[in-house]
């Protein structure tokens, strides 16, 4: 399996603070079944840049590799960013240089709180520039919560959606937890990723997420987001996905018509 959404290396953001956590943490993604891991770390527009995120990006990978060498842990990491949406980001020098494993595939954070309203246009011009939007955790917005269709005018658009693992177990609550459903229901989430920051709460876990997604839906469909899309976007392959069902909330009364 790959995990396209992880805080995995040390030193770099709210993720691991040494590298014998990082190893701890990648020994239980291996045991997870988990083979591929995108070291994706906050990028925040105001304040770096892309080359200094990637400098210190490599500078802790190489720390880690040597480590994990010796630790006999079969597990890659690839480059990535989790990078926070802004207006400006589509101007950014450098921005492609961003996405998982040098492909066209970038992830893409929104505010937890709400959605600004340039979001739509910053994901259509980073299109246009090649650039595929994933958005990272749609399901843990609060707006996106309330009302699961703000997402359904951004799939629209081109981007994919990734689903944390925590969230389909229930770990941030039972209406994120709801939304992931609703999600995944409406081909509005498209690939999972643990959003590991640790070896607690937040770790690098697989199995428990799957044993609920089999009870949620179809073989194929988790063959999809477990395999077949995150692989292309390793191999920057193109992804064809269904399009997304607009959600309807089912009424719990309903009352006949009179004509």
């Amino acid at each position: 399996m790959i995990d396209v959404h992880s805080h995995i290396l040390p030193g770099i953001d709210d993720g691991p603070d040494t590298l014998e956590e990082t190893i701890n943490m990648l020994s239980i993604a291996s045991e997870e079944g988990i083979k591929v891991v995108a070291a994706t770390h906050h990028f925040l527009d105001d304040k770096m840049s892309v080359d200094s995120y990637l400098k210190l990006w490599k500078k802790r990978m190489q720390q880690v590799k040597l480590t994990l060498e010796k630790a006999n842990i079969d597990i890659s990491i690839v480059r990535g960013a989790e990078v926070m949406i802004s207006p400006s980001l589509p101007m950014l020098e450098g921005i492609e240089r961003l996405c998982i494993n040098g492909s066209r595939y970038m992830l893409i954070e929104l505010p937890m709180l709400n959605i600004p309203l340039y979001v739509e246009e910053v994901i259509y011009i980073l299109r246009l520039k090649g650039i595929i939007s994933i958005i990272a955790h749609p399901e843990r917005n609060k707006r996106i919560v309330e009302d699961p269709n703000l997402l359904y005018p951004l799939v629209e658009l081109g981007a994919l959606c990734q689903v944390n693992t925590g969230s389909i177990t229930g770990l941030y609550g039972e209406n994120v937890k709801r939304c992931a459903r609703i999600l995944i229901d409406h081909n509005m989430a498209h690939l999972l990723g643990t959003d590991a920051h640790s070896t607690g709460r937040r770790s690098p876990r697989f199995k428990e997420a799957m044993a609920v997604l089999y009870k949620w839906t179809s073989s194929p469909v988790i063959d999809r987001m477990l395999h077949a899309i995150p692989g292309a976007v390793l191999k920057n392959d193109f992804i064809e996905v269904e399009s997304p069902v607009f959600y309807r909330k089912r009424r719990f009364f309903s009352f006949p018509r009179f004509t």
